[in-house]
């Protein structure tokens, strides 16, 4: 009874019971990410090996041997150059100071070096005068490796790093020689080769946390893709019959491994980074909280057209009535060693009304090869023709999509209310049009028959073809609003499936951000995109036909109305 009678200003008197305030929040590197990275990679080998075997001689002055003996020899041809790309990954803190991470990255590469031989060798009666040029170039470099890190503060990271690597390689050879005193004539032979080679990769590196979500790093690589091998067409010295007297075989092999540094920008998305408080040690593939976000209602069409440039680069061949064209090119190859500056013209337009949206997008463009910048792969064997693959190649590209597409879901993370995740899945179909007109200089063009060239005075044109076809096409996108009017975006799809093409794919992912100007409402784009395509048609019992992959960063600027 006393108890009860306790009045209420009493127990007002009494300590008061409050919760204990939560921990503070600790840093941890456990997150996927996404990020870009640039460097520069120089050669672990420098050797290029020429190797030349005489398999024909009827001359009386002992040519063949020494023949072979001036085209084969080792030059030093360094592997050099700057590289550009991203990666993506995900980071499991394992402790307070270990960290465990996958990550998978791909750079464009503008890796290239070459060098060359001059060599006189006597004979019986006379001397053979040659020279050789080989060069290598590593057109893209991937890899596909885990991290080991240890944590030196909460907030900078070393590790280790090693796995699985991928590049694009290409390796060309070039002989010509003089046999003299004789009436023989020759001609520069040239041979190409290009293979997606494997390997593997081993490194180190350091990252710092700038901010929760954004990151630093410096990392240095080791790579090994292993060798590449090339067999040049036959080098052939002609009599004045067109009757060959002399015929050598040549090889070229080079092996492709070297050094990377670079340093890059990781930004981890918010959806994947978990609470943590006391440690930053936190489960595999910690989910945050997060909440569904309402898909934007209907209230009219709202509009965006984007003029962009593509920076467009190619790996791959070409078909032109059955002879496999290696056109392989960068950016920079385009304007320096095209025989005209590439004319291009490309613009996305896109609209949308609450979930609902669509889009079209058309991409034109016309590359003029020569010389280095093209050559035949696969030598016929009419010797005339295959002593000389020096051409001149013009391709037109007119690629066009449309589609519509639909908001799947959409969410935020309860801490950052103005940002949002939102996917999507589109559907559509993919125009494309090429056109390829090729033409060579050849010694000796009217004993082509094998190819069916038709002359014109000193210049061969080998044929021109179009191809064309429509891919059905299905993709994904995925939207990452960080504020308002900064949106990351990432898209990919797949087509062809035999309806069109044998098989297509395409990738891009990029930045907007908006802007205004004098009250005009702009976007500003940067990005890469990437699109493959495998076709081919039979005509007269000929192939046309491309496998190529095209690729290279974008950027432009949009109104949005």
């Amino acid at each position: 009874m006393a108890l009860a009678a306790v009045s209420p200003a009493g127990a007002a008197d009494l300590p008061s019971q409050k919760a204990p305030a939560p921990p503070p929040l600790v840093f941890t590197w456990t997150g996927l990410y996404v990020g870009l990275s640039a460097g520069y990679a120089w050669t672990g080998g420098d050797p290029v090996n020429m190797a030349t075997a005489n398999i024909l001689d009827n001359t009386f002055a002992g040519f063949g041997p020494v023949s072979a003996a001036g085209a084969t020899g080792t030059v030093r041809a360094r592997l050099d150059g700057f590289l550009f790309g991203g990666q993506l990954g995900y980071n499991w803190q394992l402790s307070d100071r270990l960290v465990a991470g996958m990550e998978a990255d791909i750079q464009g590469a503008g890796v290239r070096g070459g060098n060359g031989q001059l060599s006189i060798y006597p004979a019986t009666i006379g001397f053979a005068a040659t020279s050789f040029e080989v060069n290598r170039a590593l057109e893209y470099l991937g890899t596909v490796r885990g991290r080991l890190g240890y944590t030196i503060t909460p907030a900078v990271m070393a590790y280790v790093t090693g796995g699985f690597a991928y590049g694009g390689a290409n390796l060309t050879g070039a002989v010509a020689q003089s046999l003299r005193p004789s009436l023989l004539i020759s001609d520069t032979v040239r041979g190409d080769h290009y293979d997606i080679l494997t390997g593997w990769t081993i490194g180190a590196g350091a990252e710092a946390a700038i901010s929760r979500n954004l990151s630093a790093k410096a990392e240095y690589l080791y790579y090994d893709l292993g060798e590449l091998w090339l067999a040049n067409p036959s080098l052939a010295q002609f009599g004045l019959l067109g009757i060959a007297s002399v015929v050598d075989a040549t090889s070229v092999h080079a092996r492709y491994n070297g050094h990377v540094l670079r340093a890059g920008l990781n930004y981890r998305f918010d959806a994947s980074l978990p609470e943590t408080s006391g440690s930053p040690a936190t489960p595999l593939l910690a989910t945050p909280q997060f909440a569904s976000v309402e898909r934007p209602e209907y209230d009219g069409w709202r509009w965006l057209v984007t003029p962009y440039f593509w920076a467009t680069n190619m790996n791959g061949a070409s078909t032109l009535q059955g002879e496999a064209l290696g056109s392989d090119m960068t950016f920079v190859d385009a304007i320096t060693k095209s025989s005209s500056f590439p004319l291009a013209f490309m613009g996305r337009v896109e609209t949308s009304n609450g979930p609902f949206w669509a889009y079209g997008d058309l991409a034109w463009a016309r590359l003029r090869f020569a010389g280095s910048a093209l050559s035949l792969r696969s030598p016929v064997a009419d010797l005339a023709v295959a002593a000389n693959v020096s051409g001149h190649l013009r391709m037109t590209l007119a690629i066009g999509e449309a589609g519509f597409g639909y908001e799947l879901a959409r969410w935020k993370l309860l801490n950052t209310p103005n940002s949002f995740t939102a996917i999507d899945a589109y559907a559509g179909l993919r125009y494309a049009n090429i056109g390829l007109n090729l033409s060579a200089d050849f010694a000796g063009a009217a004993n082509s028959s094998l190819l069916g060239v038709q002359q014109i005075g000193g210049k061969s044109i080998l044929g021109s073809g179009a191809l064309w076809w429509i891919d059905p096409v299905i993709g994904l996108r995925m939207r990452h609003s960080f504020t308002p009017g900064g949106t990351f975006e990432m898209r990919g799809d797949i087509g062809g499936f035999g309806a069109g093409s044998k098989f297509s794919w395409q990738f891009f992912g990029g930045y907007n951000t908006d802007f205004e100007v004098n009250g005009v409402k702009l976007t500003g784009l940067i990005g890469y995109r990437a699109l493959g395509m495998n076709f081919s048609k039979w005509v007269d019992g000929r192939e046309n036909g491309v496998n190529a992959v095209i690729h290279g960063p974008v950027t432009g600027v949009g109104m949005k109305f």
